[in-house]
């Protein structure tokens, strides 16, 4: 009876650690988690584990080669208690199969959210986000004088 299993990976290798248990045939799998950034004022991409340095490998309880695993490229061993190595139920595996493709995480304001401006003309003044304003600036609301003014601003001076 195959089983899934918590494997520990080395340091930011999840990737090749699941390439390499592939070429042997064994099913593994890590969940990604998208997130938005502002790097240097621009919006950037980027997918990183869910569970950094873990993954899942599926494995025949009976006749698994569990030593291959563990001398796998990438991999430091299984997460275990005692003797025995720890197993992830079939549910939890997929569930987070179904739900990966819509984990996001945005360090980005989304509109309507609350900012603060830190920058030569506007030190920590309070401004709810309106809209992005290409790629390097945002378009927010400032309340100045009992009036919403639109003003223009670098992405890079937008605390959140």
């Amino acid at each position: 009876m195959e089983s899934w299993y918590l494997v520990v990976c080395k340091p930011k290798q999840e990737e090749r650690a699941k390439t390499n248990l592939q070429n042997q045939g064994i099913e593994a799998f890590y969940p990604k988690l998208t997130t938005e950034r502002l790097v240097k004022g621009r919006r950037t991409v980027k997918q990183t584990a869910l569970f950094p340095n873990y993954l899942f490998a599926c494995l025949d309880s009976k006749n698994g080669n569990f030593s291959a695993v563990k001398n796998t490229r990438g991999i430091g061993g299984f997460v275990s208690y005692g003797a025995s190595y720890q197993l992830v139920s079939e549910y939890i595996i997929n569930l987070l199969k179904n739900e990966r493709s819509q984990t996001t995480e945005s360090k980005i304001p989304k509109i309507g959210d609350v900012v603060s401006v830190n920058n030569e003309s506007f030190n920590n003044i309070q401004a709810i986000y309106k809209e992005p304003d290409g790629d390097m600036r945002s378009i927010l609301l400032i309340n100045l004088l009992n009036q919403k003014i639109e003003v223009s601003v670098d992405n890079k001076d937008i605390k959140q």
